[in-house]
């Protein structure tokens, strides 16, 4: 189905427009099916980032300010995620002995097994929702690295 069709739309005053509504309408429906695939495993899309980036950090922690410019979603309240990840075990505070106004936040091992047991369905899920040749999937991350690069 077309982009006009999908969201009812008369038509766009150009291409540029178009494909800004494309990118936007697309990323939300890319969203709401992994927060849909996601949510069974106790998990919001944005938590499962949280983990993520604390596993690439493993063994070490991170600053929760380090942890957030990391982030997919630079408005979601990156303190509240890892209060809801401790919560669940899956992630620790430590204050840091250098500096003790400085928090920093570790995976658990915890943590760590359920990122790791969901390496597989992640991978399997992303092979589903993006069914594309390699050679497609090389061209449209070098277009959207370019878009991201415009915007400053």
């Amino acid at each position: 189905m077309s982009l006009k069709d999908d969201i009812q739309a008369k038509g766009f005053h150009s291409e540029q427009e178009k494909s800004f509504v494309n990118l936007i309408y697309t990323a939300a429906l890319f969203e709401a099916n992994f927060n849909k695939f996601i949510k069974p495993f106790g998990l919001s899309s944005q938590q499962y980032n949280v983990l993520r980036i604390l596993r690439g950090q493993f063994p070490n922690s991170m600053s929760s300010g380090d942890l957030h410019s990391r982030m997919i979603h630079k408005m979601s309240n990156a303190s509240r995620l890892v209060d809801k990840l401790v919560e669940k075990g899956y992630v620790i505070r430590v204050v840091n002995a250098n500096d003790k106004r400085n928090i920093l936040v570790s995976i658990t091992d915890l943590g760590l097994r359920l990122v790791t047991d969901l390496d597989k369905e992640v991978a399997a899920f992303q092979k589903t929702s993006i069914d594309l040749p390699s050679a497609k999937l090389k061209d449209l991350n070098l277009i959207l690295d370019e878009l991201r690069s415009s915007l400053g």
